[in-house]
């Protein structure tokens, strides 16, 4: 069994071991292999990463707005584990999002790493075209990323 069955295998557990003893998982098969393409289905691909980081990358602004560097410095590792997350489901996306991986978040946690409030807003302008020079490389240049301007959660400073 590998490592992707085992994994699977134990959500069908945990599942299992959380669900009410008069109700049944009505929506998962009792067929192994039709359970792991259900749950599978259930994790979707990138774009449930991207909702991710679409969040993040807000959060990761308005923290370095307010100086709160331990929290942008938070989301930018969040970032990332979205982003390499979403590549485990679809590698297809990897050559996209090299650049981004290489160039662009290394920049970006320079700058909070540094807790440099002056060069913040030109980084994160780079950082912003880094998400769309990889959208337009997946052909998805419709998806406009633009510098947030309303703040999403009370986080503050």
């Amino acid at each position: 069994m590998n490592l992707r069955n085992i994994v699977i295998s134990d959500f069908i557990i945990l599942f299992i071991g959380c669900e009410n003893k008069n109700e049944k998982l009505s929506w998962l098969s009792s067929d192994q292999d039709s359970a792991f393409v259900q749950i599978e289905r259930q994790f979707r691909g990138f774009d449930m990463a991207m909702k991710e980081v679409g969040y993040r990358y807000t959060e990761l602004y308005f923290a370095a707005l307010d100086e709160n560097w331990d929290y942008a410095q938070y989301h930018l590792e969040k970032i990332k584990t979205a982003i390499e997350n979403g590549l485990e489901r679809r590698s297809k996306r990897a050559a996209s999002a090299k650049g981004f991986l290489e160039y662009s978040l290394p920049r970006i946690v320079k700058v909070v790493e540094e807790k440099d409030s002056l060069n913040f807003p030109k980084k994160f302008e780079l950082f912003r075209q880094g998400c769309i020079t990889c959208h337009a490389s997946e052909g998805v240049d419709f998806i406009k990323v633009v510098t947030p301007t309303i703040k999403l959660s009370p986080v503050s400073q």
